[in-house]
């Protein structure tokens, strides 16, 4: 529940902080952590988090949340256009880290939030195909609230 008032605080922000005409590109992720892979999970999740970060300068947020007992984990990422998302997704599916991702998280939902194009509809069809596009919404974030959510370090 926490992470979906996140997503739902998330949202709305980043698309009224956009200064061009596109919306940004969410991809959303519930997650169940393989038995057996939680003790290496920090360690993982820290090599995954500074790969990113040093392969994909367009990624403009990437942010894993852990359940307690590290049984489950969501995975917020945001990019700022179809492109950037395209990136992600073809840098994925050749990267040295990929399998271990894919063995060491069970994706149980994977929602893409915003306009996606074809091109990268394609690029996801064999992790999603739930699409979802911006219906309505606002904002309402600021000072502290709005820097704790999206504090990127």
């Amino acid at each position: 529940m926490k992470n979906l008032l996140v997503l739902t605080l998330l949202i709305p922000s980043f698309l009224m902080a956009m200064h061009h005409k596109s919306e940004p590109i969410i991809f959303y992720l519930d997650m169940d952590v393989t038995e057996g892979k939680a003790e290496s999970l920090d360690e993982f999740v820290k090599y995954l988090v500074g790969a990113v970060k040093k392969t994909e300068p367009n990624t403009m947020y990437y942010k894993y949340w852990i359940s307690k007992d590290k049984s489950k984990a969501s995975l917020i990422e945001m990019y700022p256009n179809n492109e950037a998302a395209l990136f992600h997704m073809n840098a994925f599916a050749v990267a040295d880290h990929r399998d271990k991702f894919l063995e060491t998280f069970t994706v149980t939902n994977f929602q893409v939030l915003g306009d996606t194009n074809d091109a990268l509809k394609k690029a996801m069809i064999d992790y999603t195909t739930d699409h979802r596009q911006m219906m309505d919404g606002f904002k309402r974030l600021k000072g502290d609230l709005y820097n704790g959510i999206f504090s990127i370090s």
